[in-house]
């Protein structure tokens, strides 16, 4: 069995085609919200706004159930579930809500990083790194290559083109990480950005 072919959705330019096709879809709509409200005992309640091309009038928006005792007792309904102070009564969760809830996950996360930092570099590093210069030697790590000495002037060239790769890969790294960790430019960092060019 083949799948069906996915339909582009974008707006359908001719506005007399345009007009046709919301007046079906809407009465699709109206349609399944009736069998809906029938087959699973539950309230639905429409509020549809027509687009409106001629600027300056007032578009008068079309709601559903038609009868407007049916329709306000919904709404009313849904806006006393908004309301956390109505006891008895289960909180209703709709986008914003769910965007919120993922903000102050996003803000717990935050914190708990920064306290996370503060706790490695206040706490832990000055007790377990503290000797940790004082037992690198020069002969285990040189800081200079006698090697390079000898270079020519192309090796020299070509050595410091390498190396500016290298940190603008690493200066994107951190840029990365920067923004997915969430730092603040204004606070202490972790990551110190290396120098920009050797020459």
């Amino acid at each position: 069995m083949v799948a069906p072919r996915r339909r582009s959705l974008e707006l359908i330019p001719n506005e007399g085609t345009r007009k046709m096709t919301f007046r079906k879809r809407k009465k699709s709509i109206y349609k399944k919200a009736d069998e809906l409200s029938k087959l699973c005992g539950i309230d639905v309640c429409l509020i549809v706004y027509e687009a409106d091309q001629k600027k300056g009038r007032a578009v008068q928006p079309e709601t559903w159930p038609r009868d407007p005792t049916q329709f306000k007792r919904i709404l009313n309904k849904y806006k006393d579930s908004k309301d956390t102070s109505t006891p008895g009564l289960k909180r209703n969760f709709d986008m914003s809500d769910f965007y919120e809830d993922k903000k102050d996950h996003v803000d717990e996360d935050d914190e708990k990083f920064q306290n996370l930092g503060k706790k490695i570099f206040e706490e832990e590093y000055p007790t377990k790194f503290q000797n940790l210069g004082k037992k690198i030697s020069e002969e285990e790590y040189p800081t200079w290559d006698g090697r390079i000495d000898d270079f020519s002037q192309d090796e020299l060239t070509e050595l410091i083109a390498s190396l500016e790769s290298k940190i603008q890969v690493a200066t994107k790294k951190i840029d990365s990480m920067e923004r997915y960790m969430g730092f603040n430019k204004k606070q202490n960092q972790c990551f110190v950005r290396p120098i920009k060019s050797l020459l």
